[in-house]
């Protein structure tokens, strides 16, 4: 009987694990050939009215991520409101006021140059 290790048990282990996923991943990842039916918009039924591949607004898709930063804006200062009471330190409320100063800053560009201005 061999004297094997518990490391190497583990690491064969890992390597069966992580070659079952990535067999599974290119198996769920294989393209499928479509037929035109398949590819074509469905729309109740009735022949598409116009092409499904139009254009689509840039102007919108940057709001889009401008609301996201300041979402994620939100829920990173909501922890420090709720817990300004509880003897924050000065280093800790000079960090909040920076990450402010910085996202503020980035608000005053956006306006700027025109981004937040989608009523074109």
């Amino acid at each position: 009987m061999l004297n094997v290790g518990m490391g190497s048990v583990y690491l064969t282990i890992l390597l069966v694990v992580t070659l079952g996923l990535v067999l599974v991943g290119y198996l769920l990842g294989m393209k499928a050939n479509y037929s035109r039916e398949k590819l074509s918009t469905y729309e109740c039924g009735f022949e598409p009215m116009a092409s499904s591949r139009q254009a689509f607004c840039l102007r919108f898709f940057i709001l889009a991520i401008i609301f996201l930063v300041f979402d994620v804006e939100i829920a990173l200062l909501i922890p420090y409101v709720l817990t300004v009471g509880a003897g924050m330190g000065l280093y800790v409320r000079g960090l909040v006021f920076s990450f402010v100063v910085i996202l503020m800053l980035g608000l005053l560009h956006e306006y700027n140059e025109g981004s937040l201005d989608w009523m074109l």
